[in-house]
This record gives C-alpha cells, sequence and structure tokens, in this order.
C-alpha cells in the first residue's frame, strides 16, 4: 500500500500537470480542517501538523489587526510556509466591528482568489523541483525559526534529524463568514476541493458560514471539531501518525496503516 501523496513527479509537468492522477492514497483522505470556537487552537494545531510532517503550504492566513482606530482583517499570503505579510487595502478583508463583522467581496475575489491561485502554482513548481521560481519574497524573507513547545501559530520550524523532504499542501486559514458575499472565492475554494490533484489543510468557522457544510459532504475530507475537552485526543493521533496520510485516516475514524 502506497502512501505517497503524490504520483510520480516526471507526470506533473507544467503541461500536463492537470492531466495527473488523483493525489488521493489508498487510504482515501487527502483534506483535513479543524473547526471550533474561537481560542480553541485551530491554528495552533495546525502549525503542530505543518511541523510535524514537514509540510510546505501555500495558500492564505488571516489575521485580525487590533492597533488599527478600527480593528479590520487583512488576507495575508502564503507561499512554501512563508507568511508575506501585508497592510494594503486590496488585501483589507473587513471590519471587525460589532455585533456583526463586515466582509468585503471585492477582496475576498480578487486578493483571495490570488492566493489560491499562486498557491496552485506552487504547488506544482515545488512538485517539479523549481520551488526558487514561486516567489522571490520567499527567497529573500524565508527564515526557519527555532522549534517550539508547544509550537505557536505558524512558527514552522523543520526538523534537522533526520532531514524530511517537504511535502507540498495548500492552507486555507481560516475560512469564515466575511466571505458570505464572495461568490468568486466561494467557486474558487469549492473548485479547488473538488480537485483530487491537491493535499489541503486549513480551519473554518463552525458557525454561519457556507463552507463547514460543503466539506462535511465531501468523502476525501476528514473534519474535527475541535474543543478543549478533546484537543488531547487530536494531538494524540497526531502523535500516533508516522505520515499525512496516516493522520488523515486515523483522524477520520480509521486506525494506523490502513487497517479497519
Amino acid at each position: 500500500m502506497s502512501l505517497s501523496p503524490y504520483q510520480d513527479k516526471a507526470a506533473h509537468t507544467s503541461d500536463n500537470f492537470g492531466a495527473g492522477k488523483p493525489v488521493i492514497s489508498e487510504l482515501g483522505k487527502r483534506i483535513f480542517f479543524v473547526t471550533g470556537e474561537r481560542g480553541c487552537g485551530k491554528s495552533t494545531f495546525l502549525a503542530a501538523l505543518i511541523q510535524k510532517f514537514n509540510l510546505q503550504p501555500s495558500g492564505f492566513i488571516t489575521k485580525k489587526e487590533e492597533t488599527a482606530a478600527e480593528p479590520a482583517l487583512y488576507i495575508h499570503q502564503m507561499i512554501n510556509g512563508t507568511t508575506q505579510f501585508r497592510y494594503e487595502a486590496d488585501n483589507r478583508a473587513g471590519i471587525c466591528c460589532s455585533p456583526k463583522p463586515v466582509g468585503f467581496a471585492p477582496v475576498f475575489d480578487a486578493y483571495g482568489v490570488m492566493c489560491l491561485t499562486q498557491a496552485k502554482k506552487a504547488v506544482r513548481s515545488s512538485l517539479d523541483g523549481d520551488d526558487a521560481a514561486c516567489s522571490e519574497t520567499t527567497q529573500k524573507n524565508s527564515t526557519v525559526p527555532e522549534p517550539t513547545d508547544p509550537p505557536q501559530p505558524y512558527n514552522i520550524s523543520r526538523s534537522s534529524t533526520p532531514p524530511q523532504q517537504h511535502l507540498p499542501v495548500i492552507l486555507l486559514d481560516e475560512l469564515g463568514v466575511m466571505e458570505a458575499d464572495a461568490e468568486l472565492f466561494f467557486r474558487t475554494v469549492c473548485t479547488l476541493f473538488s480537485n483530487p490533484q491537491y493535499y489541503i489543510i486549513g480551519a473554518v468557522k463552525p458557525h454561519g458560514t457556507r463552507f463547514l457544510p460543503v466539506l462535511e459532504q465531501i468523502p476525501e475530507a476528514a473534519v474535527f471539531h475541535l474543543t478543549s475537552h478533546n484537543r488531547p485526543q487530536l494531538y494524540a493521533q497526531l502523535e500516533q501518525a508516522q505520515s499525512f496520510a496516516v493522520f488523515l485516516h486515523i483522524v477520520s475514524g480509521g486506525s494506523p496503516n490502513g487497517k479497519k
């Protein structure tokens, strides 16, 4: 049984990547999302997942900027594990106001879709052995932080003993309520979910979002509803798994090594 997430790299040239075979291993899963209430540790767990299996995420993270007079949410692009933090109008995704946050659909439809498009290109470039072409910013800013215990969100450290090959994945952290009216972004994400050629990880809000019901209907997706009570269980499953493919199988209710 092969647990390799991607087929032979030779099949994934820039010309025929779209015609390649699915990346789903024989264990059947390729998407992992964690959901739960604010502060339950969704992004912290994703950081631990990335660190454990030496994942190389490309996609986006969202981050609330508290220092502004009007707290706002920004989308930050990530390429090959390096987040490109910027605070401009074109990636200002919404206003975190009370009682209900206000999202800027055009930003999700433009900047958010761009992040996903570039993420797919980064994965393809990684598979083709051309990481240097993915992002000039990555070359300039890529640093390897010291390992942390427990890992902090997106303090992505790499194990130095033994060296491991990076596993490219697409990261979406997080999907929520602000993009409710961003139809292009929603369709782009759903199209990405249905594309069997990518491993995808991320976080999703537990309420008021269209994405969670979609994810829960995808056979290749594992969604973990994280709470303070079951958090030790999730970390134990992470510790138990010897590969990312096996982790996806365990967390979705299977058993290690594909044995039912």
